[in-house]
């Protein structure tokens, strides 16, 4: 190892200990990685730029932008009230009907801190009205929330695909729809076990004839997934062109039809979106000059040498173990950035379908979001809930299990993301 690469290693992992926010923090590591390298820092302003001048970067504001418009709709209470319409007669109704909405949530936002707020405040409350115990609604919101960075669209994907190339965003995207569901399930048997047990209320069944109301209520906001996977898989649109058609539909939905959004709310909106959209493009940014530091030194190469010779499943359960603990303590879209590039190499040497592998690494990287000691779901939920961080990950943990359970299944069994992008040609 050089001095340069340990200069950078070392720079790293100080400022991340004390909390530097992470995109300064790989700017200037990436800094004193030249300086001691003696490599000219006219490299920061090329790389960076050469990492935010991507096309598919702009489906980030888009994408963002028509979240922030469907959270300040009605958009939440319909789909509650349409999930609570199949799944109502269940004992631990809510919570069921929390871990579904935040799964067509996910289908719209994208965005797992955006649905943890949004449906947050408004579910947990109604958790607590209803009996639940205010840290077991906060261990249900947390958990649930991590269905939206993994159903598609998805922002964490769309940065794995631009960092890590040879990878398409629209089949990563079609390889993450069965284990979003299924972790979506494993969730719902978990809560109706744990509902069962601590005999949580039910809402009574519904009629058909109702469902099909609250169905056509719902309709508007579910056609939004709809326009964008279907404009996408159906070659309507590229991924940057259905993002932009989303947050037009989103727009006239909320301003012209439900007629929920004002012209007052854009500045707001407007700062919101760009706020968010700021981070990820600079992450992006940022994270290249890192990723050239490390292809400079031959990181890459020197690391799959010695992993040649390692069985297949015991890679891919080492990789688990690296991103699950890295996922504790860094934030997704830093990590999926830095180790992107690093890892999925590795894997497809070692004959890993690139979707396969970029599915893997983004679910990993999801579930640290609901992990302590620095899962920010956690932090997310805890306040709404009235109750410590530690209390909602006791009541959590079980939902976290089951996601780490299919984790495994999607690992060893590919299939399960590669049976979908096969279909479509990908």
């Amino acid at each position: 190892m050089s001095i340069a690469l340990l200069s950078l290693i070392v720079c790293f992992v100080v400022l991340l200990i004390i909390g530097f926010p992470i995109a300064f923090n790989l700017i200037l590591s990436s800094v004193v990685y030249l300086i001691v390298g003696d490599y000219p820092l006219t490299l920061v302003s090329q790389r960076m730029f050469q990492g935010m001048n991507g096309f598919a970067l702009l489906a980030v504001p888009f994408f963002i932008l028509t979240g922030q418009l469907m959270v300040k709709g009605s958009i939440l209470k319909d789909l509650t009230d349409f999930v609570n319409a199949f799944v109502g007669h269940v004992r631990g109704a809510l919570a069921l009907v929390t871990v579904g909405t935040c799964l067509f949530m996910g289908a719209i936002v994208g965005l797992a801190v955006a649905a943890t707020a949004s449906l947050g405040s408004f579910l947990i409350p109604m958790m607590k009205q209803e009996g639940y115990k205010p840290a077991f609604a906060s261990g249900v919101m947390a958990s649930a929330s991590l269905l939206g960075p993994i159903m598609p669209p998805s922002v964490l994907m769309i940065l794995y695909c631009i960092s890590v190339g040879r990878t398409s965003i629209a089949g990563i995207f079609l390889g993450s729809i069965i284990p979003a569901v299924l972790i979506a399930l494993a969730q719902m048997v978990v809560i109706y076990f744990i509902a069962r047990k601590n005999k949580l209320p039910n809402h009574g069944k519904v009629s058909w004839p109702e469902k099909w109301v609250q169905f056509r209520k719902a309709l508007p906001a579910l056609f939004l997934p709809v326009i964008i996977l279907g404009g996408i898989f159906g070659g309507v649109f590229t991924v940057t062109e259905a993002s932009a058609a989303a947050a037009a539909y989103a727009f006239v939905l909320v301003v012209f039809w439900t007629k929920e959004v004002s012209w007052r709310d854009f500045p707001g909106i407007f700062m919101e979106t760009a706020v968010t959209s700021g981070l990820v493009i600079l992450l992006a940014g940022a994270a290249t000059v890192t990723a050239w530091a490390i292809a400079n030194e031959q990181v890459i190469q020197t690391i799959s040498g010695p992993l040649a010779g390692v069985p297949l499943w015991a890679f891919l359960l080492m990789l688990n173990i690296l991103l699950i603990i890295n996922g504790m303590f860094m934030d997704d879209y830093a990590s999926v950035i830095v180790l992107g590039p690093i890892l999925a190499p590795i894997a497809w040497a070692l004959g890993v379908d690139p979707i396969q592998i970029g599915v893997i690494i983004c679910v990993n990287l999801v579930v640290g979001l609901a992990t302590p000691p620095f899962g920010i779901t956690l932090f997310v939920t805890s306040p709404m809930a009235g109750v410590s961080v530690e209390d909602t990950f006791k009541k959590g943990w079980p939902m976290l299990v089951a996601s780490i359970v299919v984790l495994l299944m999607v690992t060893y069994y590919p299939p399960l993301t590669l049976w979908l992008p096969r279909m479509f040609g990908y």
